[in-house]
């Protein structure tokens, strides 16, 4: 069991060699002995810190969604040098061999050979939106207008920036989209669904997240990945995701994977939900709402408001242009709120092509590194 394996390691300690990198297991905060870890969709991520206090995610996937090491190493290569790529782009592709025999350092047989085809990759900035948007229900933390602005702002940004690259994540929702709440930037995880033009479709890939795939992704009823497996494949879920930055207070009720959309209601383009989202936007923002629009009744990506459309909006709406704000502006004391974090997350749930009903994942809070700046 990948856990077990994992476990070993912690218990002893010692930090190991792991392509070229002196890094041990993160105890779980709650469960002594236990290594921190999430399960998400297709894979289990483990969490490691190094001599430095950097913390580093081990993604191993599960044994039916193992994807191709040569496609996932093309992916680092095709994505933005940007800093929010940083997970795709300083990733590496683990292979047997990776964990280094060296005195007074861990070595395990068995992990080394479970090291085969896992992913290392440094652990980004912040908070993902699924959580953030919980500490705003709960009244724990408060975004004013100007933070929500510059989030969608950023968020659009990265997008554009994916479509100028031919790249289409495929799975941007509330899990894969994390902020960086000292500074608003947008960072996204996950890139084991991208498309580029010069890739080749794998067979184990998902169609979207549940409350974030479009009604493009069924084909005769059922979920089709070659539905979203195409250029500009972002742009439903920039849309809704949008609609969230704007919208989540505590008055508005999370769905069961985080966000504010009903699966259904988005497949069907139609529903009490749907309505409700739309006319809360109208009333704030008519041209945001026009928008969202726009993409649920869409019939072509292509034919979803762009990133640049979204950005246009902010820019050109009056009462919508902020200057950057300052650190001392910044909401929030994080630390504090990491047990209570832990302990009430939701799961996501990807859409495959045949979704399992009992292999619901369990999604665990990104927790900020130890010495990171506190407000």
């Amino acid at each position: 069991m990948p856990a077990k394996i994992v476990e070993n390691w912690l218990q002893t300690g010692q930090n190991a060699i792991v392509g070229h990198k002196s890094l041990k297991p993160v105890e779980h905060a709650l469960v002594k002995g236990k290594p921190l870890s999430s399960q998400k969709g297709q894979a289990e991520a483990f969490f490691l810190i190094d001599g430095n206090g950097n913390w580093w995610i081990l993604k191993k996937f599960h044994s039916n969604c193992k994807l191709d090491c040569s496609y996932l190493n093309r992916v680092s290569s095709l994505l933005p040098r940007e800093e929010g790529f940083l997970c795709g782009t300083a990733r590496q592709i683990l292979s047997i061999g990776a964990l280094k025999r060296v005195p007074g350092c861990y070595y395990s047989s068995d992990l080394d050979y479970w090291l085969d085809g896992t992913i290392l990759m440094p652990r980004v900035t912040g908070l993902d939106w699924a959580c953030l948007a919980d500490q705003i229900r709960d009244g724990s933390i408060y975004l004013d207008e100007k933070q929500r602005v510059i989030l969608c702002e950023h968020l659009a940004r990265i997008v554009g920036l994916l479509e100028n690259s031919r790249c289409a994540h495929r799975d941007l929702s509330c899990g894969n989209v994390f902020v960086d709440t000292y500074t608003w930037e947008i960072y996204l995880i996950d890139f084991d669904s991208l498309y580029h033009p010069t890739l080749r479709m794998p067979q184990a890939t998902t169609c979207g997240t549940t409350g974030y795939t479009s009604h493009l992704a069924w084909h005769n009823g059922k979920l089709d990945p070659r539905g979203t497996w195409c250029e500009h494949a972002d742009r439903y879920a920039l849309a809704l995701i949008s609609a969230e930055f704007l919208l989540v207070n505590p008055g508005i009720e999370a769905t069961g994977e985080g966000g504010i959309f009903e699966q259904d209601e988005l497949k069907n383009q139609s529903g009490l939900r749907l309505n409700t989202v739309i006319n809360q936007l109208r009333s704030k923002y008519p041209q945001a709402a026009q928008l969202l629009e726009a993409a649920i009744h869409c019939r072509s990506f292509s034919d979803c408001p762009s990133p640049k459309d979204w950005e246009d909006f902010y820019s050109t709406t009056p009462g919508l242009r902020f200057a950057p704000p300052r650190l001392s502006d910044l909401q929030g004391n994080y630390l504090k709120h990491i047990t209570d974090i832990l302990t009430r997350c939701r799961p996501t749930a990807p859409l495959w092509p045949a979704p399992s009903l009992d292999e619901m994942p369990i999604k665990l809070l990104h927790i900020r590194r130890p010495g990171a700046r506190k407000n």
